[in-house]
């Protein structure tokens, strides 16, 4: 167990020792060699993502995110920190936000870049644009973890706010960062500065952002953040962005070649079955509403115990999945007839298992996988050992992400409700269900809401 007292930055540091391996952003030792010495790197719920938003979903029930005691004008000085990946400025535990479900502590700051001649660092993107750059201010879970170092590898542990730098206007907010960066050259070097208003590095609207559940951007790329990106960005000087992208090294000062850091961004990963939701309706055309939690509910309903023909001619599923399950279907029937059920508790006794086994209501579930790794690494080589973490825990994963609105069915987690599954359509005991199904489906966010259809 890591020490509890880690930063963020040493936490990082240890994660990498224990691997045995560096980390960086070029050819040699980029994100393509990532998921080699970093499994979870090749989970299926990595970040960043593409943010399309004509695939947007609003949900009126996200508010605006609410800061306190982000105002740190006269109080202690802040570490600033060359980690060799970015620079990083801890946060005192006073900061705090609210608006989600659980309220989250401060721990720290970092950016992503470009380079002087190619301005385009953000993560994230925006309907394939990308911007100069992209600050993200990482909180904790403080609800259930005492310190950010506990939450780090857990499901439900992290929550980042995104914001998108482009290049235009002065920024007063962050000069307080960049004027010192000629402090901190090289990796490990630290210096401290005058505490700010931290809000001064945020756009004015905090109420507009996309939402959705990802990971860590960098090694070890545990899958424990829930994602709040704002839309609107914020500028910085021409000046002040040179200052950010010729100041850093990644190299240390014994170092006899200066590498300098650069393009210290990750390029969007694939959204799997994730949906990606918003607090704001322009340009966005999906709506969600109680319909979607009681059709989604109704349609596992019948792939557990009900008539998969009416599952197949809903239309409710994706092309890939009801394609998946015709062949399921189609396939079992030649090799068996239908059965009907003989009793009720032989109906739903797996059924109702399997859902009890179902214990956390998230999208990231960084946690499980942890939990499975050691089982699982004992068949498989470490190099493999991600993509067969994720074939283990996606359905569960994916099944809970389902009930809530928040991802597509994904064709994995068909095949495992459909795991020894008898095909008999006569008999429909779906109130046996319904208590369970309830359980992963009234989350905070879906609790008597004033929806929109």
């Amino acid at each position: 167990m890591l020490p509890l007292s880690l930063t963020p930055f040493a936490l990082l540091l240890q994660v990498a020792v224990v691997y045995g391996t560096n980390w960086g952003y070029t050819s040699r030792d980029g994100e393509s060699h990532w998921n080699q010495h970093f499994p979870y790197c090749a989970g299926p719920l990595q970040s960043p993502i593409a943010f399309k938003t004509a695939k947007l979903i609003f949900d009126a029930s996200l508010r605006p995110i609410v800061l306190e005691n982000y105002d740190l004008t006269g109080g202690r000085n802040l570490n600033l920190t060359n980690s060799g990946h970015s620079f990083q400025v801890v946060l005192p535990s006073t900061m705090t936000i609210s608006g989600l479900p659980q309220r989250y502590t401060a721990a720290q700051l970092h950016i992503h870049w470009g380079s002087k001649t190619s301005p385009l660092g953000s993560e994230h993107t925006v309907d394939s644009k990308r911007y100069a750059a992209e600050l993200h201010i990482v909180h904790y879970n403080s609800e259930k973890y005492p310190n950010v170092s506990m939450a780090f590898d857990k499901s439900d542990g992290l929550a980042v706010l995104g914001v998108f730098i482009e290049i235009g206007a002065f920024s007063p907010g962050y000069d307080n960062i960049f004027s010192y960066l000629t402090q901190i050259p090289k990796k490990s070097n630290s210096h401290n500065i005058p505490a700010f208003d931290i809000r001064t590095l945020m756009p004015q609207r905090l109420d507009e952002y996309f939402r959705y559940d990802g990971s860590l951007t960098t090694p070890p790329c545990y899958q424990s953040v829930q994602w709040t990106v704002f839309k609107n960005p914020i500028t910085v000087s021409q000046a002040q962005y040179d200052t950010l992208t010729t100041t850093l090294f990644a190299s240390s000062a014994n170092q006899a070649i200066a590498v300098p850091l650069i393009n210290n961004f990750r390029k969007p990963l694939p959204i799997e079955n994730r949906v990606v939701l918003s607090s704001f309706k322009l340009g966005v055309t999906t709506y969600m509403s109680t319909t979607c939690v009681l059709k989604r509910k109704a349609i596992v309903r019948q792939l557990l115990v009900g008539d998969l023909e009416e599952v197949i001619e809903s239309g409710l599923l994706s092309a890939s999945a009801t394609k998946l399950l015709y062949q399921q279907y189609a396939q079992a029937e030649l090799k068996q007839p239908i059965h009907g059920f003989t009793s009720s508790a032989s109906v739903s006794s797996k059924w109702l298992s399997m859902l009890k086994e179902i214990s956390q209501p998230t999208v990231a579930f960084g946690s499980l996988l942890q939990q499975k790794s050691l089982e699982i690494q004992q068949s498989t080589t470490t190099k493999s050992l991600a993509v067969t973490l994720a074939d283990a825990v996606l359905p569960k994963l994916n099944l809970n992400s389902y009930l809530a609105c928040k991802a597509d069915l994904a064709p994995a987690t068909i095949k495992y409700i459909l795991s020894g599954r008898p095909l008999g359509n006569e008999y429909e005991d779906f109130f046996l269900l319904d208590p369970y199904l309830d359980r992963y489906t009234m989350h905070p966010w879906l609790r008597q809401m004033e929806w929109e259809d």
